[in-house]
């Protein structure tokens, strides 16, 4: 049995409330990276952490912390998700970090593939800044352009 853990980004999972979805099912599935497990009688997830936010100065070098939580627990393999392996700077400092602390630990780049890598560049990019649809602020309220929802909003 493959003992595995999943390290994700916590900007998509906190702030843009991922719920890993294409990670879960291609692990179910046995699908995308995880294909590499066909051959096993069993997968374990044994649990997921994210990496703590885009780093300051100290980021990279506090990301062994949060494996280590995966690593009491024997895991044979690290999966950093697909949107942290293709979106995140930081990406290879943390794989560098891991791979320092952790030498014998096998860490796998990528869960799942996108459909359009580019267009779900666009797609996280759009979510991160609220740019098409600008979300509402104090200033709308002192500057009187706030929008306020209605019940007949609903009805159109």
């Amino acid at each position: 049995m493959a003992k595995i853990g999943i390290l994700g980004c916590d900007s998509t999972t906190r702030e843009m409330n991922c719920v890993m979805i294409g990670c879960l099912g291609n692990l179910r599935g046995r699908q995308g990276s995880f294909e590499q497990y066909e051959g096993e009688e069993a997968v374990d997830l044994v649990g997921i952490i994210n990496c703590g936010g885009c780093p300051t100065a100290v980021g990279p070098e506090r990301i062994w912390q949060k494996v280590q939580a995966l690593v009491d627990y024997n895991i044979d393999a690290l999966h950093f998700t697909s949107c942290l392996t293709h979106f995140c700077p930081f990406k290879d400092e943390f794989l560098e970090t891991i791979r320092k602390e952790y030498p014998d630990l096998k860490v796998v780049e990528g869960t799942h593939p996108f459909h359009d890598l580019e267009a779900t560049r666009a797609g996280l990019k759009e979510l991160s800044t609220q740019k098409a649809v600008t979300p509402q602020r104090m200033n709308d309220l002192v500057f009187k352009r706030i929008k306020i929802h209605t019940e007949d909003d609903e009805e159109d």
